[in-house]
């Protein structure tokens, strides 16, 4: 009896990441994943066992990513205005390939009525579950969403911001908690 071959999901994550910085996040398939990897559908399907688990599988692998990035900032200071200055840099200076790329995949998850459970919790841990009680904890918690607002129109809505003016904006957030 021949043994079946495993199924290496990291291997089928890359293949994943490249349909959909070549083709757009809506090209993204069970039966495109299985081209691309040379094997049967059902063998992708097996892996992952629904696209949306797919999606949420390159959104941790994305968010991994981001919060490698994130630490190159933060370093050991974890005081709540180093996090958030931080967080500010590293939504700056993010690839903007990768923020279409997220923007791209929660937008698809939304359209079929999913949210992802991988960004609730990084954004629950990333700002505080939006915990405020005094006036630097509420500003601080305004530049945050500032800061996410900047980045869905930039990658999720498309708007063109040259790298200036984004440089200028994430001034403009980061003087406001001052």
């Amino acid at each position: 009896m021949v043994r079946p071959r495993s199924i290496d999901r990291e291997k089928l994550l890359d293949f994943a990441e490249h349909i959909v910085a070549r083709d757009g996040a809506a090209a993204l398939s069970f039966g495109a994943l299985a081209d691309a990897a040379s094997l049967s559908k059902a063998s992708v399907q097996t892996a992952f066992g629904s696209r949306e688990a797919l999606i949420e599988a390159l959104l941790s692998r994305s968010m991994k990513r981001e919060a490698e990035h994130y630490q190159t900032f933060l370093g050991t200071d974890v005081r709540p205005i180093s996090r958030l200055k931080a967080h500010l840099r590293a939504t700056q200076t993010e690839n903007e390939s990768a923020g279409r790329t997220v923007s791209a995949l929660l937008a698809i998850l939304a359209s079929t009525g999913n949210a992802s459970t991988v960004m609730k919790d990084w954004y629950r841990v990333r700002l505080n579950d939006l915990e405020a009680d005094d006036l630097s904890s509420r500003k601080q918690r305004v530049a945050y969403l500032a800061a996410e607002g900047a980045f869905l129109l930039r990658n999720l809505v498309g708007m063109e911001i040259d790298d200036d003016k984004w440089a200028s904006i994430f001034r403009d957030i980061e003087s406001a908690v001052d």
